[in-house]
Formats: structure tokens, C-alpha cells, sequence
């Protein structure tokens, strides 16, 4: 299905009329995301999503990657993952 998009994409993009080009370029620019054809091909596709960052509560539009990224690095209240859960009890079921 991703191919069938990128071909949709590609047909709309290279269109004589620029009216699908403008109106994306626009929505880049309100965002504050600089409009070229990499970042306007992935908010096509949805990859570039509002995120809120956690430490000073500012509202960016930026890549998915990005965004796991931010979430990975501000879990746990900093910690690493294993340090964070080497607390827990593990669940484990015991044969009877």
C-alpha cells in the first residue's frame, strides 16, 4: 500500500496545476517544519506528528523517529530502562 502512496504522491506532486504543492508547502509552514519534498512527503504519509515535550511543555511538529526517540529519553524519569524496573517482582507461575 505504501508504494501505491508514494506513486499517488509522486502524480500529484508533478502536476502542471500547484495547487496540491502550495497547500502543503502552507501546512509545513504553519507548523513551523521547512517545507521541502522529504518533509512534505512524510507529512503525506503521517510520519510527522505534534509532539509535546515534557520538560518545558512546548508543542512541535516533528518526525515519528523523533518522537520515540524523545519518549525513550525522558521515561523513567531519566533512567535507564533496567534500572528503572530491577524493583519489580517478576510474575511468574509456578507448576502445581
Amino acid at each position: 500500500m505504501t508504494e501505491q502512496c508514494l506513486v499517488n504522491f509522486r502524480a500529484c506532486w508533478n502536476k502542471e496545476s500547484m495547487k496540491f504543492r502550495n497547500t502543503l508547502i502552507q501546512k509545513l509552514k504553519c507548523r513551523g517544519v521547512e517545507p521541502t519534498y522529504k518533509n512534505c512527503k512524510d507529512f503525506y504519509f503521517g510520519n510527522i506528528k505534534a509532539y509535546k515535550d515534557p520538560r518545558n511543555g512546548i508543542l512541535e511538529h516533528i518526525h515519528v523517529k523523533d518522537i520515540i526517540k524523545n519518549k525513550r529519553r525522558h521515561s523513567n524519569n531519566g533512567t535507564t530502562r533496567p534500572m528503572a524496573t530491577t524493583d519489580r517482582y517478576k510474575k511468574r507461575k509456578f507448576n502445581k
